[in-house]
């Protein structure tokens, strides 16, 4: 073949080419996951192809929905397009994750979860969803402790204290849970279990009225996050008597842990992380999870992390799913021995 043929053929070919880069483009916008023959490499070089929903299982304005804006805005800058933030609460989180764990597998759906997606698996009758098998485990973002509080007017001052009153009173002592099911309610009903107290637990919509009945002594504790609790106690209408972690808070450093307070093996904490569809392509979802760390060490995050006792964790894939495992039966042998379960 001549030199005139070859370069005739070549730009014969030019066209095929970028017809064929166009459809590579666009097979991302109206596929459901990867096509045969097409590998999950080639499929994450397309990533993003349009805008990524981040869904919250919490209204606007909490914690979870301010984690996860600050991810979302930090992780659209990475990726080069739109990551859009929408608000799905209700039933414990699962109406959003339940979005999640049915759209395509392309990685254009992620969920910011918190705590109830290792609870409600073990207290819900029925699940719209396979926790461990529908979705898949990115990041875990943050952590965040948990205050044991009582009543600035009451004069308990200490965890022992306040274990003492209770044992010199079975079952005059309310501890509150400030949801049905939630991480207050099962440490209440571990914190019961582990110091060997009757003290009935009232469960509440939410902390607000919690934190107003414990104002008014109508009940005497309860288990909140820090962000949750922190005006009250800075503004001396409630009164920190221990932590969950496994350290102390520096937002607090004279309020010592459960632990420290003779609870052995006590800690507990609420969290944070992103989840996608199951299926996604591995290229996506380390792709993701990378991005997503690189955010997490970042000084600013970390310092507005901080300024919410906001433990930043980021991590692998792997790691977040061995953690979920493990927060799933943890909570499952408490809600099991307190007889929780939502029908």
């Amino acid at each position: 073949m001549g030199r005139c043929d070859q370069e005739c053929k070549h730009q014969a070919m030019k066209p095929f080419r970028i017809v064929c880069a166009l459809l590579l483009g666009l097979l991302p916008e109206v596929l459901p996951g990867p096509l045969p023959g097409l590998t999950s490499g080639a499929w994450a070089q397309t990533y993003p192809s349009k805008p990524v929903r981040m869904l919250v299982g919490a209204a606007a304005g909490g914690t979870t929905d301010i984690v996860a804006r600050a991810i979302a805005a930090r992780l659209a800058e990475r990726l080069g397009g739109q990551v859009l933030v929408e608000n799905r609460g209700g039933a414990g989180g699962n109406i959003a994750l339940d979005v999640v764990a049915k759209a395509a597998p392309d990685g254009h759906t992620l969920a910011m979860a918190y705590s109830g997606l290792s609870i409600n698996p073990v207290v819900m009758a029925s699940m719209p969803f396979d926790t461990l098998n529908d979705l898949t485990p990115v990041s875990l973002v943050s952590t965040v402790q948990m205050f044991l509080i009582v009543d600035a007017n009451t004069s308990i001052t200490s965890v022992r204290g306040l274990i003492d009153q209770a044992k010199a009173n079975p079952g005059k002592l309310a501890i509150a849970g400030n949801a049905l099911a939630s991480v207050s309610h099962l440490s209440a009903e571990l914190f019961k279990q582990r110091a060997g107290v009757d003290m009935p637990v009232v469960v509440y919509k939410g902390s607000s009225p919690a934190l107003i009945d414990i104002m008014g002594g109508r009940v005497t504790a309860m288990f909140d996050t820090v962000p949750g609790a922190l005006s009250f106690i800075k503004g001396g209408k409630i009164r920190a008597i221990g932590i969950g972690g496994a350290k102390r808070s520096a937002l607090m450093p004279d309020v010592p842990t459960l632990q420290e307070a003779g609870l052995a093996n006590f800690e507990i904490r609420s969290w944070y992380g992103v989840l996608t569809t199951a299926k996604t392509p591995p290229e996506i979802v380390e792709r993701l999870s990378r991005e997503i760390a690189a955010i997490v060490r970042s000084p600013e995050l970390r310092a507005s992390f901080a300024a919410q006792s906001l433990d930043p964790v980021g991590g692998t894939p792997a790691e977040f799913d061995s953690f979920i495992r493990a927060e799933m039966a943890s909570w499952s042998a408490v809600a099991k021995s307190a007889g929780i379960k939502i029908e």
